[in-house]
């Protein structure tokens, strides 16, 4: 059949069930009336441009749509698309307007014209050129009503220049050529008198694109086995317009394994070397299908670069793709790739691949029209008695360990630093109205340069300690929350009008012998009348602070043989209840520990699992019915329905270690993070009529999911200016159930990130993300209990409380890090001068 031969069946694939097949992610939308007193409307400040198949055969939709802004709130009378059906008559066309390239179109009433100017940081040349000529073939199919791989690549070219040069003959129409002047110019050896030039109003925008300046040569290529090469155009990301510029129309790209599970890549053509680099996380590689791309971070005399790759055929681009993740796997897990199975090969590609598809939300999140999900699919293996190798997803009760891998984290580029001025953190797309609304949002308890205060004077005490805010705990009860700035506790207030005020100080953290410490971690527990706290001192032991004494009042001794690196509440929400217990997790087991059991043994016999090998376990989190998620330092992530069996779901290890962990109440979404993106995974089971997740049952053997990586885009890395160094991401609290949590927040650097999660899973952009800069690093960030609209932001010597609308899409404003010194503090009415 032609249907299965069209172009939403061979370009995108067509085995998804969305009928969204090409996108561009940002840009503006307008409405042009030529001739007109208002010539230019602005429809849509912030939409995305996509092809939409119809149910019709060859027929195919341009739609624009406008994109909601963060906490906006879509209404039902809301003018949100735009749609046209492609075909010869739209005069698709490209064009720019004030330095920025787009496309422009025309109405069926051949009167309206229409013109999307892209976002150049978010879509670049090779990404237009894709789309116009996807579109040109979804013309060429409703002209000719048949698949365009039948067609010739002039007649796509001859649609492609088609309206160009409508165009241009429209703006000759209205050049004035005076025919004397004209014949005494050339008798003259003239060329035609300055008259004739196109008048200003209609004249065709021509932008010189600003210089470029490369990365400095390297001094040496890197050496060895060649494994995989590939040739394309190598593109560069220039910071001045926020385009992509071709630096070389062919390059070999080249991964170079020097020794064992070391790998390189070099970038070269006949005539320049343009980059040798160790592959690594702090390159921060985006793959895509449709663009056959590769981008990515390149660091180089202390400063941050952006290139990109476009691969010179599909078959390069799959090379490109599958050589770079094997040599990512072998580096990161010190071990072949070939040792992986096939379905785990398949995970981590995946994984790596910017337009992986995606699945639809909870049902809570749709339209009132119901919609089929797209389930991911997790590989499993159902009860049996040993886990074949580290590639199955799934672990019976009774089998054994077999994941031994030894985890390496890859170095910081040398002198690349993290900047420490703040730059203006409100979007230029933001109206100076709504910048001062934002500012007037913000509350802070502020200003403590890294001394001690007198609490009482609520003056600076001489510097001494040397200390910073180092940890936030949120609390539900009283509207408090606290900060852990070394040996001391400060006790901060939430406000009716959603500010932050200083409220007190625990003056010191001591045990129960006197002997005063550091906290190496700290969680709210029982009604949040209590902080555990941890010592990374003393690991077998945990201490329990009563905040109505403000004074470490019991020390629970877990275990003499298992030193406790994380802990976690034993229910989503417990810190809500009066529950004694929680859940700990040492380097290679998962317990329950109950101090009502007293002695030196707290953990619980028979809710523990330990597993024989070093599992490298780094973080733990729980769902409301208590099925934990554990993280690796390998990258494994492990799913328990309880405590004391084996997991359900063992999803494969990418190779970059989990800092932390988080999960929907209802199990249903998993985010893990890891140092340069983080990693989100839906756990639902494929086709399971009661809703059941990879916490509850395991999951066939030969199915997986699609991990969706979140990370930054390699060019907004170029305006920060150093490495991705994500904090734990975290969900918003939802007590009242998963339909509220769908907002994740963390931070690098000076920068507090937020992905909207409705929109992630959706529209499958991972980069879709919002950011705010402040003048110093984010060491912990979390929002407020119960909700996403307030977030609470800890800095080395400030605590902030931000409206989460004060963030914005990034762009270069406010990426930058200012090379002032002084930098842009908050504004002054919205500090607290709090002692703490």
């Amino acid at each position: 059949m032609n249907a299965l031969k069209s172009l939403g069946k061979l370009v995108w694939g067509g085995g998804g069930e969305s009928p969204e097949m090409f996108k561009l992610t940002s840009g503006v939308l307008y409405e042009l009336h030529p001739g007109a007193k208002v010539e230019r409307r602005c429809v849509y400040k912030d939409a995305e441009l996509s092809i939409r198949r119809t149910g019709a055969q060859h027929q195919y939709q341009l739609v624009a749509v406008r994109v909601l802004d963060e906490g906006e709130e879509l209404g039902d009378d809301l003018d949100d698309e735009r749609a046209f059906l492609i075909g010869i008559e739209l005069r698709f066309s490209a064009t720019a307007f004030e330095g920025a390239s787009g496309f422009r179109w025309k109405e069926l009433d051949g009167v309206t014209e229409y013109e999307y100017i892209a976002d150049g940081a978010a879509v670049n040349k090779p990404a237009r050129e894709a789309f116009a000529l996807a579109v040109a073939r979804c013309a060429w199919e409703r002209k000719n009503r048949r698949p365009y791989t039948d067609a010739a690549d002039d007649e796509l070219q001859r649609i492609l220049r088609q309206a160009e040069d409508e165009e241009l003959e429209r703006l000759l129409e209205n050049v004035q050529i005076d025919d004397a002047e004209l014949d005494r110019a050339v008798a003259e050896g003239q060329g035609p008198p300055a008259e004739a030039a196109l008048p200003p109003a209609v004249a065709p925008c021509v932008v010189e694109a600003p210089a470029y300046e490369l990365p400095a040569e390297p001094a040496e290529m890197a050496d060895g086995e060649i494994t995989t090469s590939v040739l394309g155009s190598l593109y560069l990301f220039n910071a001045h317009n926020g385009e992509f510029v071709q630096v070389a129309e062919e390059v070999a790209l080249s991964v170079v394994k020097v020794e064992k599970f070391t790998y390189w890549i070099n970038v070269a053509s006949d005539e320049h070397n343009y980059a040798s680099q160790l592959i690594e996380p702090e390159m921060n590689a985006v793959f895509n299908h449709d663009h056959r791309s590769l981008i990515w971070n390149y660091f180089s005399d202390a400063r941050a670069y952006s290139f990109s790759l476009v691969a010179a055929d599909d078959k390069h681009y799959e090379a490109m793709h599958q050589g770079l993740t094997c040599a990512a796997y072998e580096t990161l897990n010190q071990e072949p790739w070939a040792k992986a199975s096939a379905s785990s090969q398949d995970y981590m590609l995946d994984a790596y691949e910017e337009d992986a598809e995606m699945l639809s939300g909870p049902e809570s999140w749709e339209s009132d029209e119901d919609e089929d999900e797209a389930e991911v699919e997790v590989e499993s293996d159902d009860d049996d008695d040993e886990v074949e190798n580290e590639s199955s997803a799934s672990e019976s009760d009774d089998d054994e360990d077999e994941i031994d891998q030894i985890f390496r984290k890859a170095p910081i580029p040398q002198g690349v630093k993290t900047g420490r001025e703040e730059a203006d953190s409100d979007s230029s797309e933001e109206s100076e109205a709504e910048s001062e609304e934002s500012d007037a949002e913000s509350g802070s308890a502020s200003d403590r340069s890294g001394g001690d205060f007198d609490e009482e004077e609520g003056n600076r005490q001489p510097k001494g300690t040397g200390a910073v805010n180092s940890m936030l705990a949120v609390g539900y009860k009283h509207g408090r929350s606290f900060v852990v700035r070394g040996s001391r506790i400060g006790v901060f207030k939430h406000t009716e009008s959603d500010d932050i005020a200083f409220d007190t100080t625990i003056n010191k953290i001591d045990d129960t012998h006197g002997k005063e410490f550091t906290p190496s971690a700290a969680m709210l527990h029982d009604q949040d009348s209590s902080l555990v706290l941890m010592n990374k001192q003393r690991p077998h032991e945990l201490y329990r602070m009563d905040l109505e004494y403000g004074k470490v009042v019991e020390e629970w001794k877990v275990h003499e043989d298992i030193p406790t690196v994380a802990i976690a509440a034993s229910t989503k929400y417990g810190q809500m209840t009066a529950d004694k217990t929680l859940v700990g997790v040492s380097h290679n087991m998962l317990y329950r520990i109950d101090p009502r059991l007293g002695g030196d043994n707290l953990v619980v016999q028979d809710e523990q699992q330990a597993y024989t090998t070093k599992s490298h376990f780094t973080a733990a989190a729980t769902t409301e019915s208590g099925a934990v998620a554990v993280g690796s330092g390998k990258g494994e992530i492990r799913l328990f329905d309880r405590l004391g069996v084996r997991a359900k779901t063992a999803l494969p290890a990418l190779g970059d270690a989990i800092v932390g962990i988080d999960v929907t109440s209802d199990g249903r979404y998993v985010v893990a993070t890891c140092k340069t993106y983080l990693l989100l995974i839906d756990t639902k089971l494929p086709d399971d009529e009661a809703g059941r997740t990879g916490f509850q049952k395991a999951f066939p053997q030969a199915q997986k999911p699609a991990p969706r990586r979140l990370q930054l885009k390699p060019e907004h890395v170029v305006y920060m200016g150093a490495p991705i160094s994500f904090t734990p991401a975290k969900f918003n609290q939802s007590p009242d159930g998963n339909s509220s949590e769908k907002t994740i927040i963390t931070s690098t650097g000076p920068f507090v990130v937020t992905w909207n999660l409705r929109r992630a899973l959706g529209t499958g952009r991972g980069d879709a993300y919002h950011i705010k800069q402040y003048a110093d690093v984010v060491v912990a960030d979390n929002f407020c209990f119960g909700q996403d609209k307030s977030i609470v932001v800890t800095l080395p010597n400030d605590v902030q409380s931000i409206k989460r609308s004060q963030l914005a899409k990034p762009t270069r404003e406010s990426l930058m890090i200012s090379p002032s010194a002084g930098g842009l503090a908050p504004a002054r009415d919205s500090v607290v001068h709090a002692p703490y």
